[in-house]
């Protein structure tokens, strides 16, 4: 993994690690986001985990289900679209 020059944001997840069985299935580059509040940038890793509950995908301190992600999905596709149009 990449490291990066911006403060991590992130949760260990002890609890779901030892109480429900949380297993990291791969990792990916984490995401380097602007937070305005703090005029400053973040690292916020993103992760693909399973635990008890199932399948779930991380963003920094964030759990993200199936909905979530496919929510997300429908916005990166989104983005695509009008960045093909705007080129």
């Amino acid at each position: 993994m990449t490291t990066s020059r911006y403060p991590a944001l992130d949760d260990s997840r002890s609890f779901a690690t030892a109480e429900l069985d949380r297993m990291v299935l791969e990792e990916h580059e984490a995401i380097e986001p602007h937070v305005d509040e703090l005029d400053s940038y973040c690292s916020m890793p993103i992760r693909l985990t399973h635990d008890a509950a199932g399948l779930h995908m991380e963003l920094g301190p964030y759990d993200l289900d199936a909905r979530d992600v496919a929510r997300l999905r429908a916005a990166i596709n989104a983005y695509d679209r009008h960045e093909r149009c705007l080129r």
